[in-house]
């Protein structure tokens, strides 16, 4: 049995506190006994009493009133009844103690004692059990000013202060300042299988289940950081502590935490990783990826001058000046790229510069471009209707080539790669499809991300091989024209790109206007 740490240690007066155990609807069913001082353990053990105060019976008689201790916590009123059967003949009575009760047995021989003496006797005791409440008001008092304090604190903060029973198994909320993450009051109270069917999926079995270890353990304080649902469906990420009580023997009676919404803080230390891996790998491109074609042209250079003009063929000569150009033609791609790519992320989106435009036309001379650079492949252009538009026209080349320049490198050697150009409706639309191995659907996922090549997909043997910002940097045009790209891949009908870009819409005519259609090969 617990002592109640609230009264005296000298008081003689048998005192025990009872907590009210509710029902669902929020009625109170029965009382147990929470604590109790020394000398009411002795009447408790010699009766055998349980903990349930509906269970004190003596010969199928009932001890204390269970609705009579109702009406005092409602009410408010003291309550004073007679111990049936008590050898003693003593009384009890029962005040309002903070949410529960107290219950006291007065002592009362009226066999030895006369009526003066039995009334300075219940008074004496009466004054005992006045002078214990105000000495257990004052702790009360202390304990909900440092309560305060802490809710205060716990406000301050914007935390949800938590409190789980464990002999109702109920936990009830208390959001502070806070909404409980946008659920509704009436599950400020609830059962703890609520609280667990909201924790993501992924984090349940590490979160729940060992939070059922620790209360099987011999621990006291809990933490774990998780993800939590809100009312709306999106996930918070939570700091969640709590610190366990026990009884004397060990058993677990209460735990009283609270949950910390640490999403802004989760999502800035992502973004603080995310930019060191973007540094790191920045880094290693002007390490490794600019050298290389620089080296080219320092080499070739030293030949030129080491030979001299006398010494070198003209095949050489050629080849040497052939080696410059493409080598410093590859590195003004990539410094081009990077450009683009600190665009992107500082300016907040490429810049354009729009103006009357026909897309065909462009259709055509990228081409014709990456035609002239493959010979041995074949490219199929088809521009259905119209084509015009205000786009900025330098920028539009730089996304077909490079979704068409993919689409030769990734397609099947002998299949043809086809580009088509369409009206629907108020978008301008672009398709580039190749037939060949279809892209994994753990790579479309990120497919657009920036130095797509950097995390272990880089094809050594790729001609022209770049620095991995070719879809991030067609993404960005796109969506800086107010546009969107998209890409789907299956075995069955190949790799498809496919850009939607908002245009005005056409002008009604009376006659029906026929289409031309132009093809290439």
């Amino acid at each position: 049995m617990a002592s109640a740490w609230e009264l005296p240690a000298d008081n003689e007066t048998p005192c025990i506190l009872l907590e009210p155990l509710h029902g669902e609807t929020g009625e109170v069913l029965d009382f147990r006994w929470t604590s109790m001082n020394v000398p009411a353990e002795g009447w408790v053990r010699s009766l055998e009493l349980g903990r349930h105060l509906s269970l004190w019976t003596l010969e199928g008689v009932v001890l204390v009133d269970v609705m009579a201790c109702v009406r005092v916590l409602m009410r408010g009123v003291p309550h004073v009844g007679q111990v049936p059967g008590d050898a003693a003949g003593r009384q009890y009575v029962v005040v309002r103690h903070g949410e529960g009760l107290a219950l006291w047995l007065l002592p009362r021989d009226e066999g030895r004692a006369s009526d003066a003496q039995q009334a300075a006797r219940e008074r004496n005791a009466r004054r005992e059990v006045e002078e214990a409440l105000a000495r257990t008001e004052q702790t009360v008092s202390a304990l909900r000013e440092a309560e305060e304090r802490y809710r205060l604190a716990t406000r301050a903060t914007h935390d949800v202060l938590w409190d789980w029973h464990f002999g109702t198994d109920r936990v009830r909320w208390d959001p502070g300042t806070g909404d409980a993450f946008g659920h509704a009051t009436a599950v400020l109270d609830h059962q703890l299988g609520w609280w667990g069917a909201r924790v993501h999926d992924d984090d349940r079995f590490r979160v729940v289940d060992k939070l059922v270890d620790f209360v099987a353990s011999t621990g006291d304080v809990w933490k774990d950081e998780y993800r939590f649902q809100r009312a709306d469906g999106s996930w918070a990420h939570v700091l969640d502590r709590g610190v366990l009580a026990r009884d004397d023997e060990g058993r677990p009676v209460r735990m009283i935490g609270s949950m910390m919404d640490v999403t802004e803080r989760t999502r800035e230390l992502a973004s603080m990783v995310e930019e060191a891996r973007f540094r790191e790998r920045f880094i290693g491109i002007l390490g490794h990826d600019l050298r290389n074609p620089l080296n080219a042209i320092v080499l070739s250079a030293r030949a030129q001058k080491r030979r001299g003009p006398l010494e070198c063929t003209p095949e050489q000569h050629r080849q040497h000046a052939q080696r410059i150009e493409s080598s410093a033609t590859r590195m003004g791609n990539m410094i081009a790229d990077l450009l683009d790519l600190t665009r992107a992320r500082l300016a907040g989106g490429i810049p354009l510069r729009k103006g009357p435009m026909d897309l065909g036309v462009v259709c055509q001379q990228v081409v014709d471009e990456l035609s002239a650079a493959y010979p041995e492949r074949a490219i199929a252009v088809d521009v259905d209707g119209k084509a015009e538009g205000e786009w900025d026209a330098e920028r539009l080349a730089q996304v077909l080539s490079n979704l068409v320049g993919n689409a030769l490198e990734h397609g099947t050697p002998e299949a043809p790669v086809f580009l088509r150009c369409w009206a629907k409706g108020d978008h301008q639309v672009l398709e580039v499809q190749n037939p060949g191995t279809p892209i994994p659907e753990e790579l479309r996922e990120r497919l657009f991300d920036p130095f797509r090549q950097g995390e272990g997909e880089r094809e050594q043997s790729r001609r022209n091989a770049g620095l991995g910002l070719g879809l991030f940097i067609v993404k960005e045009i796109v969506q800086a024209h107010g546009g969107i790209v998209e890409v789907a891949s299956s075995e069955k009908d190949g790799t498809t790109f496919t850009v939607k870009l908002p245009r005005p819409p056409r002008p009604k005519v009376k006659a029906k206007a026929s289409r031309g259609r132009t093809r290439t090969a």
